[in-house]
């Protein structure tokens, strides 16, 4: 089996100059973690996920509200509250090319899925981009190895032995 056989497409992918608020709409709306970064030519320059949108919201100063009960403490004045609002839209604001892992590991569409596995496994990726010829043809998520592998067990019981 090869990474063509499993990855998941059309790819949702989102452009460098999108907004962090952008990114986490099409997240929230699509219920994935993370998507590619393409730029206007199709070519892959990152990847951006949950992860790097909560990095993100923590190198803002957002003041001591970010504590859910800080918004009902007597000692929460209008100052500190219109400071997190701006901390929030700061990062909204906040391009994908300024937060975005530009590190890219991918695959190739007919590598096996073994190696697949292990790949993402020795490296702790969450998503995998596949690509043909240098292009993005598909993603592959642990969920889509998860379903591959149950596929296999269930034609061949002994095939994971």
């Amino acid at each position: 089996m090869r990474a063509r056989d499993v990855m998941s497409g059309p790819v949702i992918t989102i452009g460098p100059e999108a907004t962090l608020a952008e990114v986490a709409r099409l997240l929230d709306q699509h219920k994935i973690s993370g998507v590619p970064v393409v730029d206007a030519s199709g070519q892959m320059v990152g990847m951006i996920s949950e992860h790097d949108l909560i990095l993100a919201s923590q190198r803002v100063q957002l003041t001591r509200l970010r504590d859910p009960f800080a918004w009902v403490s007597p000692h929460a004045t209008l100052d500190d509250v219109v400071s997190f609002r701006r901390g929030l839209a700061q990062v909204g604001q906040t391009p994908v090319k300024e937060v975005m892992t530009r590190k890219l590991i991918t695959v190739d569409e007919d590598e096996c899925l073994e190696a697949v596995a292990q790949l993402m496994c020795r490296r702790k990726i969450n998503r995998l981009p596949v690509l043909r010829r240098g292009r993005l043809v598909g993603i592959i998520s642990r969920g889509d190895l998860i379903s591959a592998i149950a596929a296999l067990t269930e034609r061949k019981p002994h095939a994971l032995d």
